[in-house]
């Protein structure tokens, strides 16, 4: 099989897996999909121009033109034609892969400005953007599909980036997206219940990120939350560097957490002993204060692990303090917002874990009422909305709170489109734990009902992933109409 596909580059224009993508001179590779085969799509292929086809489902293809290269797994398949297409581009970038159920696009984000603030042109593939070099745009998934990882890569390496920092879902190392990229390090940031629709259960999920340490190098290290006991259990099976981070315990490397406001946080970074950086260079066991402008002590530990990969990375200790020191957050991560007379959170929390970040972070601030907007996520299956209704009920029994759910109809496309069973599965729950709640179908009339209740000196948390995404733009339109102007600017608005 290798040197079948081995045969095809050099002779081809492209590779793709979407046979709408196909031009003249590409491979086009037949994957099995979760919702379509792309071995329906052959023929489409072939009359786009394709020159070769690639499949794991052997059939009478003898009718082709093209040569038919058949394959053990088209989805590793296409993840070696990809590397192979574009030059292996990832052996030539120090490039950190960041897996974790929560904190991937903040600890990623960190990493890039980390690295471009110690004077490297540095890049990032993530859940938010892409950026190569010389381009920024929005992501589309998480973790993308083989070919664009490694053109991203390629376009890093020719636009002159040097280190790089990449988002890698559970979702991506089961789909082989990433099979074929050389990471030069990794971090695990936590696990907790999540993409149940996906996996079926918590341990199939545990496995997808066991299996993302396979594909971190033995040499390189592994920067782990030592804090997280699913994170420690995993790095017992990996055979190389494995680095520990802790909050307010011990570690190779810990955050002593000095104050917590609701726009930043001090503490004391400590390295408890001598670390050898990739290129061999020794860093001194040492105190040193760090300040963040990022509220949550989530975020403290996002630092830390960024923070941890960069040093390792050689980026000297004191460009890391100060690089973390002026990060400005990221779209939809602890936002922090004022409008007439209202602070207003905006926070991307998606699963049981991400949601209790978000209001342990919530008592650090000085409110009259907290008033809750939570969207339903849609096409994610009812096991997760369970579990987070159930987390979101008990935070109303220890927060008094006003809680407004969401289905967003009119803002998400139909790939998000909340189902009858996830709205009653997160409904249900609500009601068999004695939580009341408002709900509404729609984003712009659950937000006029927070309004209604909001007065001057209330807090607003806006939570949820893609039926919360308009909802600043939306709350703040109410309240001022034709404002967008107001939600540019910076992460953090204080």
């Amino acid at each position: 099989m290798k040197n079948a596909l081995s045969d095809l580059i050099g002779t081809v224009e492209g590779i793709t897996c979407h046979s709408a993508e196909v031009k003249p001179g590409y491979v086009f590779v037949a994957i099995e999909g979760r919702s379509t085969d792309g071995n329906l799509y052959i023929k489409d292929a072939v009359a786009r121009g394709a020159i070769a086809i690639v499949t794991d489902k052997p059939g009478n293809l003898s009718f082709l033109k093209p040569p038919v290269v058949n394959v053990p797994d088209a989805r590793w398949a296409f993840s070696q034609l990809a590397a192979s297409f574009y030059g292996d581009p990832s052996r030539f970038l120090s490039l950190v892969g960041v897996s974790g159920s929560n904190g991937k696009t903040t600890i990623t984000h960190m990493l890039e400005h980390i690295f471009s603030q110690a004077g490297y042109k540095a890049g990032l593939i993530g859940t938010v953007q892409v950026k190569t070099g010389k381009k920024s745009f929005p992501s589309i998934l998480t973790t993308p599909d083989a070919a664009s990882i490694h053109k991203y890569l390629a376009e890093m390496r020719q636009n002159g980036v040097t280190h790089a920092a990449m988002e890698v879902s559970a979702q991506g190392v089961a789909m082989k997206r990433v099979e074929h990229v050389q990471f030069s390090g990794g971090i695990m940031s936590n696990i907790c219940p999540d993409h149940l629709d996906f996996y079926g259960d918590f341990s199939s999920y545990l496995a997808a990120k066991q299996d993302f340490l396979r594909l971190i190098p033995n040499h390189a290290p592994l920067v782990i939350n030592q804090g997280d006991l699913y994170c420690s259990d995993l790095a017992v099976s990996f055979p190389g560097p494995v680095i520990t981070c802790a909050v307010d315990s011990c570690a190779d490397i810990s955050a002593r957490i000095l104050h917590l406001t609701s726009y930043s946080s001090n503490f004391v970074l400590e390295l408890s002993r001598p670390l050898t950086t990739s290129a061999g260079a020794v860093i001194p066991a040492c105190l040193i204060p760090v300040r963040l402008t990022v509220p949550g002590r989530h975020n403290v530990e996002n630092a830390l692990l960024a923070g941890t990969a960069a040093l390792l990375q050689d980026i000297p200790l004191p460009l890391v303090v100060a690089a973390l020191g002026n990060f400005k957050g990221v779209k939809r991560r602890m936002n922090v917002f004022h409008i007439q007379g209202l602070t207003v959170i905006d926070d991307t929390a998606l699963n049981p874990g991400s949601i209790e970040a978000v209001f342990e972070t919530v008592q650090a601030f000085r409110y009259r009422h907290l008033i809750v907007v939570n969207a339903i996520r849609g096409k994610r299956g009812p096991a997760i909305n369970a579990m987070n209704a159930a987390t979101l009920a008990g935070i109303a029994k220890e927060l008094p709170l006003e809680l407004i759910i969401t289905s967003s109809s009119e803002q998400v496309p139909s790939s998000d489109t909340v189902l009858p069973e996830e709205q009653l599965a997160f409904l249900s729950t609500l009601d068999a734990l004695g939580v009341n709640y408002t709900y509404s179908v729609t984003l712009s009339a659950a937000l006029q009902t927070a309004l209604n209740y909001a007065q001057t000196g209330d807090l607003v948390v806006l939570i949820g992933a893609q039926g919360m995404d308009a909802g600043r733009n939306v709350f703040t339109n109410i309240l001022v109409p034709d404002a967008d102007a107001l939600c540019g600017g910076s992460y953090l608005t204080l």
